[in-house]
């Protein structure tokens, strides 16, 4: 998908609103996707989603993965067998907080758990490395949660507002488009302009959802390359 500037932008700004507004993504106030000046349509979906089809609320083409396996990325020591919490290890936490952002370069993240690495021999190694391994897991798994949870919560706006335009325009088909008396030309005007707006903002959202689609995809390669890096380390000493 070629992306002009501008869309670049809003594909960044609403990803970067999704993970941000994860904690609230189960309110009706909180936004998902939303173009600015959208405002009003209910965030009650059409149908209350079956808990046990969790593609039921799902607008991505991507198949969703609602949870992440410690087991399918990791073949190292448990953390949480006797494992310090990594979030009281100073310098686990440090590097947990270098290395996790997708601001930092993967093979910049990969090299720094190099050099973090050299730094330990024998048990002490294997328990700081195994610590490393969960801060990373449990910072990019709670910012993949927080993605898809925005992701449910804008296809619940985007059916709120597809039925918005609907009545809109089944309220449109029951006027007279040749009435001549002021209050209906008013009318029907109003209506007119509040589906086109509404039709726009439908689209320009919909415009973003590829790219959004694609963020949880993103977070679980990038969780796989560094827990190889990871294992990798444990292996080498």
């Amino acid at each position: 998908m070629i992306m002009t500037p501008s869309l670049r932008v809003l594909a960044a700004i609403a990803i970067a609103a999704i993970a941000a507004n994860s904690a609230m993504a189960q309110s009706s106030e909180t936004p998902g996707i939303a173009a600015p000046g959208a405002t009003g349509e209910s965030e009650q979906p059409a149908a209350a989603a079956n808990p046990a089809d969790p593609n039921k609320e799902w607008p991505c083409e991507q198949p969703l993965r609602p949870e992440l396996s410690i087991g399918a990325m990791w073949s190292g020591p448990d953390p949480s067998n006797g494992q310090k919490d990594w979030r009281e290890v100073p310098a686990v936490a440090a590097l947990v907080n270098e290395i996790a952002p997708r601001r930092t370069p993967q093979d910049q993240a990969i090299a720094d758990i190099g050099r973090f690495a050299a730094g330990y021999h024998g048990a002490e190694r294997t328990e700081a490395l195994t610590e490393l391994f969960a801060g990373m897991f449990d910072t990019l798994n709670s910012e993949r949660n927080a993605i898809i949870a925005g992701i449910k919560h804008f296809y619940h706006r985007q059916d709120a507002l597809a039925r918005r335009i609907e009545d809109g325009w089944k309220a449109l088909g029951d006027l007279d488009p040749n009435a001549t008396d002021p209050k209906a030309v008013e009318q029907r005007s109003g209506l007119q302009q509040q589906v086109d707006w509404d039709s726009r903002i439908f689209d320009d959202r919909q415009r973003l959802l590829p790219v959004v689609c694609d963020q949880p995809q993103v977070l679980e390669q990038r969780v796989f390359a560094l827990s190889r890096a990871i294992q990798e380390q444990l292996a080498a000493q």
